[in-house]
């Protein structure tokens, strides 16, 4: 089975593929967090909610992730025949 987290984006490839590319993004956005929380110290709620928002799609790419490992297609068509 192809697992997408958009219809038109790019299957997931697994968990690996998730965790590399959150770590190639998450320091880049780590500095712009912190440049907004020093800019604007009145803000961290709103801050916090980003913050929590970006971490909650990442628990669903992970999740995305672990599903298109567990669905191989090979490995999933194999399984399926033998039930």
């Amino acid at each position: 089975m192809e697992i997408r987290m958009a219809k038109a984006g790019p299957p997931v490839a697994g968990v690996a593929a998730v965790v590399a590319e959150m770590q190639r993004q998450l320091p880049a956005r780590q500095a712009e967090w912190i440049r907004q929380l020093s800019q604007n110290p009145g803000a961290f709620a709103d801050l916090e909610r980003t913050v929590h928002g970006v971490f909650q799609q990442i628990a669903d790419q992970v999740v995305a992730g672990l599903l298109a490992e567990v669905t191989n297609p090979a490995e999933w068509a194999h399984d399926a025949k033998k039930e």
